[in-house]
C-alpha cells in the first residue's frame, strides 16, 4: 500500500536515530549512491555557476536534510553567509545538531525542525537559495504538496531560486514511497503558488530510479532497473580498494556519456533521468 508523508515521517524517525547511533565518523553518515555523487555534484556546481545563484556569501537553506548530506556538500564548495538545514523529523535535527554543528569553526549552520507542508512557516527572513533535493516526490496528498509549494515560494528573494530535483515524466507515477508528478501537475503546482520552471539539467540515468521513463515495469523500464540493480550487485560484493575505485569511476563515465550523447539529441526535459529543475517567482 502507497506510504503516506506520515509513514515516511515515522520511518525516517527511526531511520535517523539508527543511523546516527552506528556512524564512526561523518563517513558513516553517507546513504547516497557514490555514484550519483559523482555525477550530480559536479552537475549541481556548474549549474550554480551557469546561472549565477548566489549561495557563496548567500542564505541558503536546505529542506529535508536528513543525514546531512547536502549540507555538507553546499558548506565545502561554497561559504555562504547563511545556511539553514530543516527537517521535520526530530531525529534528523539531533543527528545533525550532533555531527554538523559547526562547519570547521569558519560559521554557525543553523538546524531547525520545520515542515514545509505546514502553513506558516517563518525562517526569519527570505533566502537567496533553497535546495528542495529528494523532497516534494514523497509528499503525496495534493493538499500538502500545493502547501509546500506555496512555502518555498514564500521563503525565497523576488531574485532568488529554488533547486530541486524531479524527474518531470509526461505521465504521473505513484510508487510506495513516491508520487513523481507529470511535468504537467508540477508545472501547474508551481503556476498555483507564483513560481515557474526556469531551468532544466538532467544528471544521470542508471543511478536513481528510472521515474523519468514512461512506462511499466516490464518494458524499457526493466532495462533501467537490471542495469541498476547489476551495478549494486558489483559495487557490494567484496571488491579491494582498488577494483571499487575503477568502477565507480567506470559506472560515472558510462553515466556522462550516455548523458552527454542523448543531450545533443532529445529535449533535455525529455531525458529519462532525474533532473536538476530550477525554479523562480514569475
Amino acid at each position: 500500500m502507497p506510504m503516506t508523508q506520515q509513514d515516511i515521517r515515522t520511518h525516517y524517525e527511526t531511520e535517523w536515530q539508527s543511523t546516527s547511533r552506528s556512524a564512526p565518523d561523518t563517513a558513516g553518515l553517507r546513504y547516497s549512491n557514490e555514484i550519483e555523487d559523482a555525477v550530480l555534484y559536479p552537475a549541481y556546481e556548474q549549474l550554480v555557476a551557469d546561472l549565477k545563484l548566489k549561495i557563496d556569501g548567500g542564505r541558503v537553506l536546505d529542506v529535508g536534510s536528513g543525514a546531512g548530506r547536502w549540507i555538507r556538500f553546499l558548506s565545502q564548495q561554497w561559504q555562504p553567509a547563511r545556511l539553514v538545514g530543516i527537517d521535520y523529523t526530530e531525529a534528523s535535527v539531533e543527528l545533525l545538531r550532533k555531527w554538523h554543528g559547526q562547519n570547521g569553526d569558519q560559521w554557525p549552520v543553523e538546524f531547525r525542525l520545520a515542515d514545509i507542508t505546514r502553513p506558516g512557516i517563518d525562517l526569519g527572513g527570505t533566502l537567496d537559495v533553497v535546495n528542495v533535493a529528494n523532497v516534494l516526490f514523497h509528499i503525496p496528498e495534493p493538499d500538502l504538496f500545493a502547501q509546500a509549494m506555496a512555502n518555498l515560494a514564500s521563503l525565497i528573494d523576488a531574485d532568488g531560486a529554488i533547486v530541486t530535483t524531479e524527474y518531470l515524466p509526461r505521465c504521473t507515477m505513484r510508487t510506495e514511497w513516491m508520487m513523481v508528478r507529470s511535468r504537467y501537475e508540477f508545472e501547474a503546482a508551481c503556476a498555483a503558488a507564483g513560481l515557474r520552471i526556469a531551468h532544466v539539467r538532467a544528471f544521470g540515468f542508471f543511478t536513481n530510479d528510472p521515474m523519468g521513463l514512461d512506462g511499466p515495469d516490464d518494458g524499457t523500464r526493466r532495462h533501467f532497473h537490471k542495469v541498476r540493480a547489476g551495478m549494486s550487485k558489483l559495487l557490494g560484493s567484496n571488491l579491494d580498494e582498488q577494483s571499487r575505485a575503477f568502477l565507480v569511476e567506470l559506472f560515472t563515465e558510462i553515466e556522462l556519456a550516455a548523458v552527454g550523447f542523448a543531450r545533443e539529441r532529445v529535449a533535455e526535459i525529455d531525458l529519462p533521468s532525474q533532473k536538476l529543475v530550477v525554479l523562480r517567482k514569475n
